[in-house]
């Protein structure tokens, strides 16, 4: 299959990891994968497995680029014939919907990812010819909030490459747990909350413990989070940590805290944790029910409640043998539905299934 893949750059985040570990598998079995997008750091990775690339920005909001856009993007498709389109994010997706009456012959997939504060301007992800959700939370609200047909809609969940996250973990006589948290400085990924369960862990003598938040993103939000942390006298407990990446991440932390505020997509660090034998407690909102069951792969709680988190914090270090069991489970649930192997064999297999009911129409 001749797949094309458009999407607003290939610099590091959800989408675009995703794309980069979707191409890299996909070409091995035999496929040609390009890739339409603006630059990025996993340019340089996809060269080198022999994806081809054309560097053409999507993530500006203006007219003109927007036009210029369709243009160009229509003279690629035209040159490069793929067999089937798949258009990711709202920009290129409302390139592709403009783009469609003038390739007919070519089927096109689009993807919603993420919940959006302004369904309108997202309409353009639930246009394709199949929609991919990656939750069965996006499914309800791409049906609801976007409009979106739902036989059209299939779910695919985001897949990550065990290999890099398997690991095997001794919890045995730990002098100190490490408590980590990820996520860029948003304060819709409840840094703040989680700040505050440490503070709730001390208070209750609990004293071996060291908070780990890795992130990057708004400098004003990191200084506030600074600023809180010291106001709190936490210096010693609570430590920001900048450039590490997953892999490194989940080698150094024995509990993930995922203390969200706002429902997410899907949720790859939860995954990524859970693959990694990594207990981790998590705002059950979103798609996190779908990755997490409650007390048997992992802990759910309320969005901003920072008791909630405390106490299964403290309920997961005073037993070992619970600890083991939710890492062993969550381990293994992790690997039988969360696996970049299952995501690309299901992508696939719709590309195909799209292509011959495409084909049948014509």
């Amino acid at each position: 299959m001749k797949i094309m893949r458009v999407l607003p750059s290939m610099d590091y985040g959800g989408i675009e990891r995703g794309v980069y570990d979707f191409s890299k598998k996909a070409v091995l079995l035999g496929n040609e994968i390009i890739i339409v997008s603006g630059p990025g750091r996993f340019i340089p990775s996809l060269l080198e497995k022999g994806i081809r690339w054309y560097n053409l920005p999507m993530d500006k909001k203006n007219p003109y680029i927007f036009l210029k856009s369709i243009y160009k993007l229509g003279k690629i498709i035209k040159e490069e014939k793929p067999d089937i389109i798949h258009y990711q994010s709202r920009f290129p997706c409302w390139i592709g919907y403009f783009l469609m009456k003038r390739f007919p012959d070519i089927p096109y997939v689009t993807s919603i990812h993420s919940f959006s504060p302004f369904p309108l301007y997202s309409q353009s992800e639930g246009k394709g010819d199949v929609v991919i959700v990656v939750s069965e939370a996006l499914k309800k609200y791409a049906i609801k909030k976007l409009k979106v047909p739902e036989d059209k809609i299939r779910i695919i969940y985001n897949g990550i490459d065990i290999e890099d996250f398997f690991f095997k973990r001794k919890i045995e006589n730990k002098n100190q747990w490490k408590i980590g948290m990820v996520g860029r400085f948003s304060v819709l990924k409840g840094h703040f909350y989680f700040i505050e369960a440490i503070e709730n862990l001390l208070k209750d003598g609990i004293k071996n413990i060291k908070g780990l938040i890795y992130g990057s993103g708004s400098l004003r939000l990191k200084k506030k989070i600074e600023n809180l942390i010291a106001r709190k006298n936490l210096n010693d407990y609570v430590v920001i940590i900048e450039g590490k990446n997953s892999k490194e991440i989940m080698k150094e932390i024995d509990i993930l805290v995922v203390p969200s505020i706002k429902p997410e997509g899907f949720g790859r660090v939860i995954v990524e944790g859970m693959v990694s034998g990594i207990p981790v407690i998590a705002t059950n909102i979103g798609a996190t029910s779908e990755i997490i069951k409650d007390n048997i792969t992992g802990f759910l709680v309320n969005p901003q409640n920072s008791c909630e988190i405390s106490e299964k914090v403290k309920k997961i270090i005073s037993d070992l043998e619970l600890y083991k069991k939710i890492s062993e489970n969550g381990q293994r649930y992790a690997i039988e539905n969360f696996s970049l192997e299952k995501m690309v064999r299901e992508t696939l297999n719709l590309y195909e299934e799209v292509l011959n009911t495409f084909k049948n129409k014509l």
